[in-house]
């Protein structure tokens, strides 16, 4: 199975610039350039409202033109990487916007990331999960998130549950559609030491499974040493009323039917997600 490698090897193909390629390019530099200037000096911002800064507008920027190109090349059937793609991915983009969102410096930044990476991530083709420069960032915000609820004072600070579990909307409609996605965030962590380490590939997934029977050969859960961290931030917000519990109910269907999916069973993985979901649920 190739299936990760052959579209990291499409994503990962460097592009002549179509016409208005280089125009594109430039505006997404100037606006993250701008939007760095929040990002480097969070001091100056302390205490402010995002909203009285330059950032929601520069990444509303950076993040439409993202859409543009992408649909600018699907109308064209090009495999290869726009420019203001790779610039993303080159420069630690997303990993950069999730260390400031996770300060939350200017107030209300945390919202407007994960506004707009949730909004990016439902338009972007499926592929670009796959990418470490959008899926460690990615994890890293599910593993923060909601960790600062239990120190003093935090009922007084503002919440992001709704954008939030849209997000987790988002990852989940991607599993969805392709379940092979779930090896990035349904993790072992006995044979996972570290997140930079991750390569999906045939023989990285094989390890996961040998990993899962040894388990089970000594006895043990064969959950014990998984983390499912959308399952687990989903369970927190199904019992919500209105909106935000809607959603959260429908994100944790579509990971519920994976565990009969051909493909997870084909695997061998779809045990191990099943035994995960009952003991985790209770």
């Amino acid at each position: 199975m190739e299936y990760f490698a052959k579209f990291t090897r499409h994503i990962g193909t460097p592009r002549r610039s179509p016409p208005g390629g280089t125009s594109q390019l430039a505006r997404f530099e100037k606006a993250w350039k701008s939007a760095q200037s929040i990002c480097y000096y969070q001091s100056k911002w302390r205490g402010m409202r995002v909203e009285n800064t330059p950032l929601p507008a520069q990444l509303e920027v950076m993040f439409d033109l993202l859409v543009q190109e992408d649909i600018q090349q699907a109308g064209s059937d090009d495999w290869t990487t726009g420019a203001c793609m790779e610039y993303l991915l080159g420069n630690g983009v997303l990993e950069a916007l999730v260390t400031l969102a996770e300060a939350d410096q200017p107030v209300g930044v945390r919202g407007t990331v994960i506004n707009n990476l949730s909004t990016f991530l439902s338009l972007a083709d499926d592929k670009l999960l796959v990418q470490k420069a959008v899926h460690n960032p990615v994890l890293e915000l599910l593993r923060w998130y909601g960790a600062d609820e239990t120190r003093e004072g935090a009922e007084s600070q503002p919440t992001y549950d709704h954008s939030f579990v849209d997000l987790l909307y988002a990852l989940c409609s991607k599993i969805r559609g392709d379940p092979m996605l779930l090896n990035i965030f349904f993790q072992d962590r006995k044979w996972l030491k570290s997140v930079e380490q991750r390569s999906f590939s045939s023989e990285s997934i094989a390890a996961m499974m040998r990993s899962i029977e040894s388990l089970r050969s000594e006895g043990g859960s064969a959950t014990s040493g998984f983390e499912f961290l959308l399952f687990s931030h989903l369970l927190r917000f199904v019992h919500r009323d209105g909106e935000v519990g809607d959603t959260a109910r429908t994100s944790l269907l579509f990971l519920l039917e994976l565990a009969t999916t051909e493909i997870m069973a084909s695997t061998g993985g779809n045990t191990a997600l099943e035994k995960f979901i009952l003991d985790d649920s209770g």
